[in-house]
């Protein structure tokens, strides 16, 4: 086995104890390359050198496996792989057998707010903007066109992935509304609320989780209209330089006690089955990490989208960032 591993990744969302173990374990040197946002993970394997492993979201999974740049996994390298539950393992829209990726975490996109700060008790992406007006300049979003045009279609009673005119146009109008409150577009924005310069904030229901586990008072929300629902992924590079070390990993991470050390940590979900059980309740049975029947029939998943309406989602987050 080779002895060096290299991973891209985002920031804060793999333990330290993970990659100290591993390198224990396996005599292996880890380098962790560490990308702020998925556009910028994907403009990262495009420009080269690949890494080894790297952390996609579901619909960068299509599209780099579209342009050749994932390996296709070899399970019998794999042994761990029955862990996952069986809807992890075969039916996923953008991987449906395990192909070139296997699920690392899976979560909700959302809002949450101080509730120190915010006296109100928002429940809908209208609440969202209304509050926004309130607390000008302490409002953050994600730097991630899907999350943030979505959550706008949503409002408008659109789906998550509509790329129609009427449906963007309307997109637009309240998205350059709601950008003259922000503080920052920012995939990073944890600091911001555990700091109280943010007190609302457009983001990740694992990223809430973190902020309660480090005592900072922030409530999370999955509007009434509906949002996202999403998977984030481990996946091997095409043209990786330690395949066989790679694939190690891979397995490593799917053992269901590290795949609970990751799940504390991080604070989202787990699509290991074994590791469940390795959780304490509080966690179990957190809706907002493990969302009940009635909030999951709300949630879309993000969908590959024709090229036109690519084109037109890309011109108006341009706008909305410029």
């Amino acid at each position: 086995m080779e002895t060096q591993l290299a991973l891209l990744i985002w920031p804060d969302y793999i333990n330290p104890k993970t990659l100290a173990q591993f390198e224990k374990e396996f005599g292996v040197r880890a380098i962790l390359e560490i990308v702020p946002s998925a556009v910028e993970l994907v403009e990262r394997m495009r420009a080269g050198p690949a890494p080894d492993v790297l952390v996609p979201p579901d619909y960068a999974v299509r599209e780099l496996n579209a342009e050749g740049r994932l390996m296709a996994l070899e399970h019998s390298q794999l042994p761990n792989l029955p862990y996952l539950e069986p809807r992890f393992r075969a039916g996923r829209a953008h991987d449906p057998d395990c192909r070139v990726s296997i699920v690392k975490d899976w979560g909700t996109t959302g809002f949450m707010y101080r509730s120190d700060v915010v006296s109100e008790s928002p429940q809908s992406w209208a609440d969202f903007w209304s509050l926004a007006e309130k607390y000008s300049g302490r409002v953050t979003v994600l730097d991630s066109p899907g999350e943030v045009i979505g959550a706008a279609l949503k409002m408008r009673g659109h789906s998550y992935n509509a790329t129609g005119a009427e449906a963007l146009a309307q997109a637009r109008a309240d998205l350059l509304k709601l950008k003259q409150h922000l503080l920052a577009f920012d995939t990073n924005y944890r600091p911001l609320l555990a700091s109280g310069v943010a007190c609302l904030a457009l983001g990740w229901n694992g990223d809430a989780a973190a902020l309660n586990a480090q005592g900072v008072p922030v409530h999370y929300v999955v509007p009434s209209e509906g949002s996202q629902i999403w998977e984030d992924d481990w996946a091997i590079a095409a043209n990786a330089s330690h395949p066989e070390t790679a694939h190690a990993f891979l397995n490593f991470v799917l053992r269901p006690d590290v795949a609970a050390q990751e799940a504390r940590y991080t604070g989202y979900a787990t699509g290991n089955s074994a590791t469940l059980l390795m959780l304490d309740e509080a966690a179990r049975n957190n809706p907002s990490i493990y969302p009940p029947a009635e909030v999951l029939q709300k949630l879309e998943s993000g969908m590959p989208l024709d090229d036109g309406g690519n084109q037109r989602r890309e011109l108006l987050w341009k706008e909305v960032r410029s």
